[in-house]
């Protein structure tokens, strides 16, 4: 029995208040509409596109001009740094995250004493947080005076603060033009470098480093260990300002070129530094205008034996100061850190002469520095070193001068940096005097007789002691400005302690008449030698 569908039944009709859905014709219409619309946007893309294009040009020329968009620097365009970049290029905002935690790692790793695990950390912790200024400045300061305190050996101590340097001039590589991290530079080679406890040490390692940079040449030793600490210091010496392009001598702000092989070795540089100062055309003010070897100001002078690090916190501190200052620090006082450079310059090449004429000629001299092969380049290193105070003494008392005119206010502040450095001047006269001669005496025998040279070497004794009553005057004017003596009050218990000095050149005048007034053949007492006559 076949079944039969049942009739259809009509569709209900739609809701009140409900259209019906639409049949073909509204559908096309739907769609043409659509792309119509595309076809603008389509359109508006294009002409903006070539819009942009367009402009492209120009707005990169003014970026540029507006410093709007920075440079990307060396440091981030090599493969070596892919590895410490590439976090930072995917960890998006996690990077604050994974920052702090390895702050935390690296003081547990300073305190465990995991020197390499450490230093890992903070160079991460600079490819995450690249402009993050502090960050350089932070990490920077703890190497140089934290981590260096870990150690006993002075080597070691002077590479983690040359590993300091290091860490900022990276700092630099990401934020060129920062006056902030320029200041920081500038502290390091001046408060460290020059001022620490350590000083002495320091000081004279700098400067047989710049002496020595030759040594790097040879790819043995090149890539040692043992020579990380000349490899900085030759990067150092090399450094230019990364806003400039490497052709642009306005880059060039160390003026430094090594010396080239005094053996007439091809490619054999690094025997010693020159320097050069362009000058100043604003202010006419040039470093070496006092030079005395008939050559120009702007000619460049020859550090063979090496150069103070005072000299580039100079530069430094001058950086600063063009780059409009730092947050952290005056300008009133920051103005006034280049003279202080300079006078901190001559002091440290006045206390080195004495250092090194001790070392040769006092109670206990050492034989290596009295060989043939030896005593001749001294004497040259000696004479640069008095060349060097009579050149830059008067540079330091312009700058002084100059900054308190823009500052009269600290007068009271600098008055006695300008009378010491006077002092140093003619401290520098008698102890150069005595040391020549004190040389003469040596390779005549030691003895002073009358003949030619005995009588030339007893006149340049006299000479020297009259340059030392010379400079006792000075040197105490020095102490009655930083410790005047006001009548009715008592003295100042610190004054003691630069009346030393006063002291200690009285010793060396007494010392040379006692010398020259020894019957023949008797030894000398060469105790007069013993003590400093400028502060460390």
């Amino acid at each position: 029995m076949s079944s039969v569908a049942p009739p259809s039944s009509p569709s209900p009709p739609p809701p009140a208040g409900r259209r019906a859905a639409p049949g073909p014709a509204p559908h096309a219409r739907q769609t043409s509409t659509a792309r119509r619309d595309q076809l603008v946007a389509c359109v508006v893309g294009a002409v903006l596109l070539a819009g942009s294009m367009f402009m492209q040009s120009t707005l990169s020329s003014r970026r540029k001009g507006w410093n709007l968009v920075r440079d990307v620097p060396e440091s981030e365009k090599s493969l070596r740094s892919l590895a410490v970049t590439f976090p930072r290029l995917t960890l998006g905002g996690f990077r604050g995250v994974v920052s702090t935690a390895l702050w935390m790692q690296a003081e547990e790793d300073k305190n465990n004493r995991r020197w390499i695990d450490l230093e890992t950390k903070y160079d991460i912790i600079g490819g995450l947080q690249p402009y993050f200024v502090s960050v350089y400045i932070y990490h920077s300061w703890n190497q140089a005076y934290n981590l260096s305190a870990q150690w006993q050996e002075e080597d070691m101590k002077y590479k983690w603060v040359l590993d300091g340097l290091a860490y900022l001039y990276k700092g630099e590589d990401y934020n060129p033009g920062n006056a902030d991290i320029y200041l920081e530079t500038g502290h390091l080679y001046f408060l460290k470098l020059g001022g620490a406890f350590e000083r002495v040490f320091y000081r004279a390692h700098w400067r047989s480093d710049l002496s020595r940079l030759h040594e790097l040449n040879d790819t043995r030793l090149a890539g040692d260990d043992k020579s990380l600490a000349l490899r900085h210091v030759r990067e150092f010496a090399a450094h230019r300002d990364n806003r400039f392009a490497a052709d642009d001598p306005a880059g060039d702000y160390l003026h430094i070129q090594e010396l080239p092989d005094p053996g007439g070795k091809a490619n054999n540089p690094g025997f010693g530094i020159s320097i050069t100062d362009p000058g100043n055309k604003e202010t006419g003010f040039n470093l070496f205008s006092a030079r005395t070897d008939g050559k120009k100001a702007t000619d460049p002078v020859e550090f063979r034996y090496g150069v103070s690090p005072f000299y580039f916190a100079y530069r430094e501190y001058q950086r600063a100061i063009a780059a409009g200052g730092p947050s952290t620090l005056a300008m009133n006082v920051l103005d006034a850190w280049p003279a202080m450079c300079l006078r901190l310059w001559v002091r440290d090449d006045v206390y080195y002469t004495g250092q090194t004429m001790r070392d040769m000629f006092g109670v206990k001299p050492v034989p290596a520095l009295l060989a043939n092969d030896q005593i001749g380049a001294k004497a040259t290193e000696i004479s640069d070193c008095f060349r060097n105070v009579q050149m830059i003494g008067p540079r330091a008392v312009d700058l002084f001068n100059a900054h308190l005119g823009k500052y009269p206010n600290n007068k009271n502040i600098h008055a006695k940096h300008i009378q010491e450095t006077l002092a140093c001047i003619a401290i520098s006269k008698a102890e150069y005097k005595l040391f020549d001669t004190l040389v003469q005496w040596h390779q005549y025998g030691r003895k002073i007789d009358d003949t030619a040279t005995g009588r030339a070497i007893r006149a340049g004794f006299l000479e020297a002691d009259d340059l030392y009553k010379q400079a006792i005057p000075q040197t105490m004017k020095w102490v009655d400005t930083v410790y005047p003596v006001v009548e009715g009050e008592p003295a100042n218990p610190d004054r003691s302690d630069a009346e030393r000095y006063v002291v200690n050149l009285q010793e060396r005048s007494r010392g040379i008449e006692t010398l020259l007034a020894l019957p023949p053949n008797q030894a000398p007492d060469m105790s007069f030698l013993t003590e400093d006559v400028v502060d460390k």
